[in-house]
């Protein structure tokens, strides 16, 4: 049995349908739907709710039927195939207007930290507050449970500053972390300081989650993180802006961190048993090999000044995602 839900919230994180939350509760529980594996989904800026309705739509669909071809391959590249699943895609107001034809738009480029903040108090709000629920649903049961937090750029903060917040919690015995759950993150193209993971940072606590393991890419042809994050940047710190995560990668503190790291480069026809085959806590992905292919043959879309920074919509993206949450 698998199940889709969408949560949206306001600019505060919070669910805009109070009854929401107990949706959210029953879904969660250990009876009756049982669910063995939540996805949640977080889009990034300027998106707005048709948007972030399609890419979830598309992402999600591409992406299951990738696995169930996989799964039906033997023997199966997955070594640890996919059980009954949930699905929850978050919208949070990341644009001016929702309305995508508003001459207020023209702006949303001056909103780029005011959006960066808001992605924080969603993660803070309504995406740690999902994460609590399932925890505690769980507590006691013996049912094993895997989380998948799925982020594109912006959408990165929402899902690390959820996991922030919920490993200060588990630390001081405010929620207690059930002994059957792993967490599974997948960080695509971050838009995030690349120190952000460090003890101490905004995010510093995530690489002390139990049993957790993060994915995150990069791409050199992404012009939104190698240049455009800089640039905007320099508004609040001339002389020493922070490049991106998704730009430069993890610092050495951050991967130290982790304990055990690798970096890999996506190559055409990318297979997820090269994904699976890694067991490190902490693993890059260099996408700028696939870009390059897909821009040189026509295939990339359009991405205008952001480059090739949405461009996650296709198979070797499929495969390293699937490979590395079900090995």
């Amino acid at each position: 049995m698998s199940h889709f839900i969408s949560v949206p919230t306001n600019e505060n994180g919070i669910f805009f349908d109070p009854s929401l939350s107990s949706t959210i509760d029953e879904a969660v529980a250990d009876t009756p739907f049982a669910f063995q594996d939540v996805f949640l989904y977080s889009h990034g800026w300027a998106t707005d709710a048709d948007q972030s309705m399609s890419s979830y739509s598309r992402f999600s669909i591409e992406l299951a039927r990738q696995v169930m071809l996989l799964g039906g391959v033997a023997p199966s590249p997955l070594p640890d195939p996919p059980r009954n699943a949930l699905g929850i895609g978050i919208h949070w107001p990341s644009e001016i207007t929702e309305d995508p034809n508003s001459p207020l738009n023209a702006a949303q480029l001056f909103t780029f930290y005011t959006m960066g903040h808001r992605a924080d108090a969603v993660g803070k709000n309504a995406v740690y507050t999902i994460l609590r629920k399932t925890l505690q649903s769980r507590t006691g049961s013996a049912l094993p449970l895997r989380i998948f937090l799925l982020g594109h750029s912006f959408g990165c903060k929402v899902v690390c500053a959820a996991l922030q917040d919920l490993q200060v919690d588990i630390a001081n015995g405010t929620i207690s972390m059930p002994a059957s759950v792993l967490f599974r993150i997948v960080l695509l193209e971050p838009a995030t300081d690349n120190d952000h993971l460090e003890s101490g940072d905004i995010y510093g606590n995530v690489a002390d989650i139990h049993d957790l393991r993060l994915l995150m890419t990069h791409s050199d042809l992404d012009d939104a993180l190698t240049k455009w994050y800089l640039e905007a940047g320099r508004a609040v710190n001339l002389f020493h802006p922070k490049p991106a995560l998704g730009a430069v990668g993890a610092t050495a503190t951050t991967l130290a961190q982790f304990g055990t790291n690798v970096a890999f480069p996506i190559e055409p026809g990318f297979a997820p048993s090269e994904a699976a085959a890694h067991s490190e806590r902490f693993l890059v992905a260099d996408l700028t090999p696939v870009h390059e292919e897909r821009e040189a043959s026509g295939r990339a879309p359009s991405g205008g000044i952001a480059g090739s920074h949405s461009d996650i919509y296709f198979l070797e993206v499929y495969n390293l995602i699937a490979g590395f949450l079900f090995s």
